[in-house]
């Protein structure tokens, strides 16, 4: 979004001192420059923190001292301009939740309040800029199920990652943007960085949570299915009993069908017809031929499991034998070979002139021996160590004890199957108090099995989410996001090159910027290996890519179709010139003390000026090939004689310059 900074303000703790400003511009590169210590690497901390940064990179000392509030006045471009006023109170004043400030300013020349107090706290702060900067509220988080925490949504917090280059970041081999040092961080920019780049909005954000949403859904109720399913064929056993017992008594045909579910539908059709009263019409003749069949065939089957029970057992028990005598071996193997003269130390001992080592008279067949010897000690323990490795028996082993299990397990099914066809001594003699008995039994087992299928259809609500799922399927696939992922991939490719191209720089091969990695790679020869950015060395390399990095991608968040984006609109960088012109441990930079940088430096480091001049020139150009339509903030050592001279000299604007004794970031009033 068109997010420009006017004004960075500071309320003095002391309510009688004026309130100090610096002033920015939006149609040239605003520069802060100034000698060490002086408070500049504040400004972009001072942004940060009024934008609501979770914790403080304010230095502790005299600004935080002497400041009471810190804060910005912005203009947003957007349909109507406005103007906001947008404070925070420094930490150590705070005094209660209300932290924060956004106002709404009459015009540009609205002037600044002396006075202010908070209306505001952390979250409400947040959730207004996210709606000034119309931020989807969408969880983007996988396993968010509801899109409730905040964590998971994007945020303009997030977007502050395109906006800030600290002094620790700007020629960072390791880490591209600001913040995703951090694991947390990176892991939450690595999600927002589609949305950010317009490869995915709000609609496409929605689409898929929805479908995530349904098809865990879908899976639950699968599972629900699968459940029900199992328990209702647990009951099988009893369900075969009372079908058979029913056509024994006449009151089933016995063509009503093998499977479980005809066979419960054929029983819950003899349970309707006895409640609506047909109970008789549905007596036929007895089918205890049916039963004596069935019960034949039951006690086949047991005993051709009991068969197979048994022929497993023998051959588990031979190998079960043959595995126990291997290791027997082995152990004797192992003792025998302890006992055995070491050969080596036999041969070691020979005396040169041939002597038996055993009763030392002179002999020539020595090292024949002891080589016969050898030859039959290696057959020995070749064949000593194929024994000690045993038979390869454990697959076979567990092979058969697996299916002996199943086997038991089939054994114990038929066994039971032949039990429930054998005639019950206890029942009523008369077969039509069986049947009733029957019915009993049947009214009891199918109000089982109606608790088993719960409420409503489950196939027929998983269908309907399958088909919302195929509808949302076809929205996603018709979004066109790998297209598009594709087409800003070379998009950005494009900008990043020529951007570099500006520091001329050697080329490294062709640079994308890596969406997973969060960092730019570098493709080289026709095996398209990828360097990445901190494999190609300098830190003047380091920092030039970064720029040209964020310049391109500020030129391309300016393309009409991204102008209104999430992103706010300018860039702030802190000392870029840092790769040249390095600071020492203490603070003080060789820039210092020179009032004409340029002029004083250029027999020694005209090559670093140069370069540090280049830097400039793009910051330049990327305003001028965006249309001005974002706002560059540079914080410096070096001065004007450097940045400020030639063609490009035109579009700096010198915002403050802290070269004197006294200057500062705070001002010398404050200070009495």
């Amino acid at each position: 979004m068109q997010f420009f900074i006017s004004k960075l303000i500071l309320w003095p703790e002391d309510s009688v001192k004026d309130v100090r400003t610096l002033t920015f511009v939006e149609d040239k590169v605003n520069v802060v420059h100034g000698r060490s210590e002086t408070g500049k690497s504040s400004i972009l901390a001072i942004i940060d923190f009024c934008l609501g940064a979770s914790r403080c990179a304010i230095p502790v000392g005299e600004i935080r001292d002497l400041t009471a509030w810190f804060g910005l006045k912005v203009r947003i471009r957007g349909v109507h301009e406005t103007w906001l006023l947008i404070a925070r109170r420094t930490p150590e004043r705070s005094v209660g939740p209300k932290e924060f400030l956004i106002s709404a300013l009459a015009s540009e020349d609205a002037p600044i309040p002396a006075n202010i107090s908070g209306t505001l706290n952390l979250s409400q702060f947040k959730d207004a800029l996210n709606r000034i900067a119309r931020v989807t509220n969408v969880s983007l988080a996988d396993d968010d199920e509801d899109g409730e925490n905040a964590e998971n949504r994007p945020s303009y917090r997030d977007l502050a990652s395109f906006n800030l280059l600290p002094q620790h970041i700007v020629a960072n081999p390791n880490v591209l943007f600001y913040k995703s040092d951090s694991y947390k961080h990176k892991e939450k920019l690595k999600r927002v960085l589609p949305y950010a780049l317009g490869i995915v909005d709000a609609e496409y954000l929605t689409k898929t949570r929805e479908r995530k949403r349904l098809q865990k859904t879908v899976e639950d109720l699968q599972k629900e299915e699968l459940a029900r399913h199992r328990a209702f064929s647990s009951w099988e056993a009893d369900v075969r009993e009372i079908w058979n017992e029913s056509v024994k008594l006449g009151l089933t045909s016995p063509a009503d069908g093998p499977e479980l579910e005809s066979r419960v539908q054929s029983l819950q059709l003899l349970n309707d017809d006895y409640q609506s009263g047909r109970f008789l019409e549905r007596l036929q003749k007895p089918q205890y031929g049916h039963s004596n069949w069935q019960f034949r065939l039951a006690t086949e089957e047991e005993e051709t499991a009991q068969r197979e029970v048994d022929d497993l057992v023998r051959e588990l028990r031979d190998y079960e034998r043959l595995s126990g005598r291997a290791k027997e071996l082995k152990k004797a193997v192992e003792k025998e070979q302890s006992r055995v003269v070491n050969l080596n130390w036999l041969q070691r001992s020979l005396v040169e002139d041939n002597a038996c080592v055993v009763c030392g008279s002179k002999t020539n067949h020595n090292h024949t021996v002891l080589d016969k010897l050898a030859d039959k000690l290696s057959d020995v323990s070749r064949l000593s160590e194929a024994l000690l490795e045993g038979p390869i028996v454990d697959r076979q082993l567990e092979q058969l004890r697996r299916s002996l299990s199943d086997a038991e397990n089939r054994l114990q099914a038929a066994r039971l199957k032949r039990a429930q066809l054998e005639t019950n001594e206890s029942a009523p003699l008369d077969s039509l108090g069986r049947a009733f008995i029957l019915l009993g039994r049947l009214q009891s087992l199918l109000m089982a099995l109606a608790t088993l299928e719960g409420r409503g259809n489950l196939a027929h609500q998983i269908r309907g989410y399958e088909k919302r799922i195929r509808l949302l399927d076809t929205f996603i696939e018709a979004s066109g996001r790998e297209a598009r992922e594709k087409e800003v991939g070379k998009t950005l490719r494009g900008l990043i090159e020529g951007y570099a191209s500006l520091f001329k720089l050697k080329e490294k091969g062709a640079i994308s910027l890596d969406q997973t990695e969060l960092t730019l790679t570098f493709s080289r020869g026709h095996n398209e290996r990828k360097d990445f950015l901190w494999e190609i060395g300098s830190g003047a390399n380091w920092m030039a890519y970064h720029l040209a990095t964020f310049l391109a991608l500020h030129e391309y968040f300016t393309k009409p179709e991204r102008i209104n984006g999430p992103v706010f609109s300018f860039l702030a960088i802190d000392q870029p010139s840092q790769v040249y012109f390095p600071s020492t441990f203490s603070g003080s930079n060789v820039l210092d003390s020179h009032t004409d940088q340029a002029k004083a430096l250029r027999e020694s480091r005209n090559t670093d000026i140069e370069q540090t001049r280049l830097i400039f020139v793009a910051l330049a150009r990327g305003l001028q090939r965006s249309e001005f339509k974002y706002q560059t903030i540079v914080v410096e050592h070096a001065d004007k004689s450097i940045w400020g001279r030639g063609k490009w000299g035109r579009y700096m604007h010198e915002v403050a310059a802290w070269k004197n004794d006294g200057d500062g970031l705070i001002p010398q009033e404050w200070l009495q």
